[in-house]
């Protein structure tokens, strides 16, 4: 099973895993797996920037979010017949049997499912599926990665990693096959005075 693993203390905010999605998929078609990714509006890979604290003390944690994957997808539930997961682990909708059909976006619980008004499709990350099937080791935005945050294999070779994640809302149950390693937490930042020693 395909699982992706992001470290977000790797994670610099440069967005060229987002760039690496769009490139492969804007003005691309991939017949069975997905049609041309919208150059506007559709983020099949988005970056939410987690930003705490105050100015002059901040900090900001980048977090790469796409579809989850999941295992108990409430997608493939409400739509069996258009949505499916591959024996990977991927979850794709099928381009030619999703057409005008838009409550389909309703059913993904992490807003990850786009609506590409001129194709009139429900469209979504694919995990670059037909890279998948084409020999690549990674998706995209993986291979785009500069610093490595952001990494996809087999279950079995990211268990050490797996152990020491968390998922995105774990209360939703759908057993997402996106980690993520290092997700923000309550962070206080302050400057120490001393006034014995001004």
């Amino acid at each position: 099973m395909k699982n992706f693993v992001i470290d977000l203390n790797y994670c610099n905010g440069c967005y060229s895993c987002q760039i690496g999605c769009k490139d492969e998929h804007c003005g691309n078609d991939w017949p069975g797996y997905a049609k041309p990714q919208p150059e506007v509006g559709h983020f099949w890979l988005k970056i939410d920037e987690k930003v705490r604290g105050t100015v002059p003390k901040v900090y900001v944690t980048y977090v790469p979010v796409m579809c989850q994957h999941c295992e108990d997808a409430p997608c493939v539930k409400a739509f069996p017949e258009i949505i499916y997961r591959r024996p990977d682990g991927l979850v794709i909708i099928d381009p030619d049997k999703c057409t005008a059909n838009r409550e389909i976006i309703d059913a993904c619980p992490y807003g990850a499912i786009y609506w590409n008004e001129t194709l009139s499709v429900a469209q979504k990350c694919t995990g670059c599926a037909h890279l998948m099937d084409d020999g690549w080791d990674k998706p995209r935005c993986a291979d785009n990665c500069p610093t490595d945050a952001i990494v996809m294999g087999e279950e079995a070779d990211l268990k050490d990693k797996i152990a020491q994640s968390e998922v995105l809302r774990p209360e939703y149950g759908t057993k997402p096959r996106v980690y993520y390693i290092n997700r923000p937490k309550k962070w206080i930042g302050g400057t120490v005075y001393d006034p014995e020693a001004m």
